[in-house]
């Protein structure tokens, strides 16, 4: 089994077309925090990679000790009922238009707020 390393995530990030700051919000972290593990000078909590693998649905033993191949393999694991099966492809344009959503929605927010 490899060790953990911070390229794996980075990797990830790339791969789903997210800036840094995208995706500490998506996953809980300070943008200053996640780009200081970015460039190796802090890391990741449990909390924080708990997240990831969460929110992204990435395969733990991929981000944890990089088995299963050099790119992020997204959880195979599957419950036996109410699932469905998407290309990598799909799942990352569905995170990109969930990540907009999500932007989209506040922006709406602080101009109501700004019209009270």
């Amino acid at each position: 089994m490899g060790l953990f390393d911070f390229n794996r995530v980075v990797k990830l990030r790339t791969l789903l077309q997210l800036s840094e700051t995208q995706f500490a919000k998506r996953i809980g972290m300070a943008q200053a925090t996640y780009h200081r593990f970015e460039k190796g000078t802090a890391s990741l909590n449990a909390d924080a990679i708990g997240e990831i693998i969460r929110i992204f649905n990435v395969d733990p033993f991929w981000l944890l000790f990089g088995e299963g191949g050099s790119e992020p393999i997204f959880s195979t694991t599957k419950e036996m009922s109410n699932h469905i099966t998407i290309s990598k492809d799909e799942f990352i344009e569905l995170q990109r238009k969930a990540l907009r959503q999500e932007d989209r929605i506040r922006e709406l927010e602080q101009i109501v707020a700004e019209k009270k």
